[in-house]
């Protein structure tokens, strides 16, 4: 599983609370995971795409979604391996992305935030 992390959300998560915002915030999460799936789904070599999955992790308040597979194969392809270069399909789409996760974030707390 990839984990990111964000300095500051606390506050930020005080403040959404304080406007009603946080379902937003972990819909837009929830879609924008599932999307990092999708993608790193058709890029993922044979039929190991077919096996990632989206679990939500979310704990309380804070919103959490780990993208990831149980397949064996996944951890040596991802990061290779002593004898094996690595080959990427999860990672690289995971940054790729990670601009347009915070657009849309973006996006959903201006048009929210506006509403409130």
């Amino acid at each position: 599983m990839i984990a990111a992390s964000v300095k500051g959300l606390e506050a930020l998560r005080r403040r959404l609370a304080a406007r009603g915002l946080e379902r937003e915030v972990r819909k837009t999460l929830a879609g924008q995971a599932e999307a990092i799936r999708a993608e790193a789904a058709r890029g993922a070599p044979g039929s190991l795409g077919g096996t990632l999955e989206t679990l939500d992790e979310s704990a309380g308040d804070r919103p959490l979604f780990a993208i990831g597979t149980r397949h064996r194969a996944a951890r040596f392809l991802e990061f290779g391996t002593r004898k094996m270069r690595a080959r990427p399909f999860l990672w690289p789409v995971f940054r790729a992305r990670l601009p347009r996760v915070k657009q849309e974030l973006t996006n959903t707390l201006r048009a929210r935030w506006a509403k409130h």
